[in-house]
């Protein structure tokens, strides 16, 4: 992880769009991470509210057994701690991922936290976040009952793919879409030896995406 307290007129455009005033704010900075680095970590401590402006990460939770359950993925925007900020929770509730250069406006919680409180327009801003997460989480409900592990598998490729190319913790990605390890190599072999996939060193290559698209019931 980098950090920069070098804050740009890019960075301070984001931020007005949440309601936010970087002269009202306090110890701003800028996160980077590469690909696999924690952002945040379920049950550590989470001081910073996040503003994406860059990349891409996979939020997910710790279950029972130790795996991690992905829960969705965010491309370029959104906002990372608000359930925490408002829930007055002193640690993640979720763990994030960087899947590439993953950049965000980190903002500290504490000395910033009577602001942030008290911004109507952020707080609005922050509400319909949430809503759309949990209208994001039904979706993901309703797919893992109804969806066939082939069409699962599909769509968590499609969300998770940048740049032509599918690469991921694979312990990760069977127990999101709700396989086990050895169907899901074979399931990816299959997309393999339809020309769909081709597995290289820089992991999956999207051979036919407008095929994969079909598979996964996505027009």
């Amino acid at each position: 992880m980098k950090e920069t307290n070098e804050i740009s007129e890019k960075e301070i455009s984001v931020m007005e769009r949440y309601g936010l005033s970087f002269e009202a704010l306090q110890d701003c900075s800028l996160l980077s991470y590469s690909f696999g680095e924690n952002v945040i970590s379920e049950g550590a401590a989470n001081e910073k509210l996040l503003i994406v402006t860059d990349g891409r990460a996979k939020v997910g939770v710790i279950g029972p057994n130790g795996k991690n359950l992905v829960l969705c993925f965010y491309v370029s925007e959104g906002l990372l701690g608000e359930a925490e900020l408002f829930s007055d929770m002193a640690v993640g509730s979720t763990s994030v991922t960087a899947l590439e250069n993953f950049c965000c406006i980190a903002i500290p919680i504490e000395g910033n936290r009577e602001y942030l409180n008290g911004n109507l327009g952020f707080s609005r801003t922050a509400a319909a976040e949430l809503a759309k997460k949990l209208l994001r989480s039904t979706q993901n409900i309703m797919e893992s009952t109804l969806y066939s592990s082939e069409v699962r598998l599909c769509r968590y490729i499609l969300a998770a793919s940048e740049g032509g190319y599918f690469r991921d913790i694979m312990t990760d990605v069977a127990y999101s879409v709700g396989i086990s390890y050895r169907h899901l190599y074979r399931t990816i072999g299959t997309l393999c030896k339809n020309g769909i996939l081709k597995k290289t060193t820089s992991g999956y290559r999207i051979c036919d995406p407008e095929e994969l698209k079909k598979r996964s019931k996505q027009q």
